[in-house]
């Protein structure tokens, strides 16, 4: 087996498993955090309010409602929630702020700009560098999930990938996260 499987693809599988992390991770805050409006425990955000729903699960609701039973009612609005969002992906910066803006009105990246000690007057910039890093971890996750890690022709050869890259990207998603489960 030793033979087959070279180490640097253990690293370029747990690159591709941090990043499938964070995407759950998202995932998960986002369809907590909208049951929470739901079920009234969070105040409404303007994207939560253009959300669709549709007829399907809001007569499922409305049934479980008329008949005093919410834990039905959440359980259908959650089971719709989750299916959407399963459809999507929270990798890229942007789309980690629209998940995060479908629960919270905070201005998520420089938010996470100031924990990661920014000043105010330097948070778009710092949140700018923050991003700009997170997509790039995530463009190398698609590199190694999607087109095997390849440099280009002629070359054909996997990128180089080291111990201390993967250093780097736990920090750099763990410096993302922390932030979050404390604003949020």
């Amino acid at each position: 087996m030793t033979a087959v499987l070279h180490p640097e693809e253990i690293l370029r599988a747990e690159w591709v498993a941090r990043v499938a992390a964070l995407d759950l991770y998202v995932h998960e805050l986002t369809a907590q955090g909208m049951v929470s409006i739901f079920e009234g425990r969070l105040p409404s955000t303007p994207a939560y309010q253009r959300f669709a729903v549709p007829n399907e699960t809001l007569d499922r609701i409305r049934h479980a409602i008329s008949v005093g039973a919410p834990a039905p009612a959440s359980a259908a609005f959650d089971l719709f929630v989750r299916t959407d969002l399963g459809r999507r992906t929270f990798q890229y910066p942007d789309d980690i702020a629209d998940a995060i803006r479908l629960f919270s009105s905070m201005e998520l990246w420089n938010e996470v700009a100031l924990r990661f000690g920014a000043t105010p007057a330097n948070k778009s910039e710092t949140a700018k560098s923050i991003k700009k890093t997170l997509s790039l971890v995530i463009e190398r996750r698609n590199k190694i999930a999607h087109e095997g890690d390849l440099q280009p022709p002629p070359l054909r050869e996997p990128w180089p990938i080291s111990h201390a890259d993967l250093a780097f990207v736990r920090q750099h998603i763990e410096g993302i996260v922390k932030p979050i489960e404390v604003l949020v």
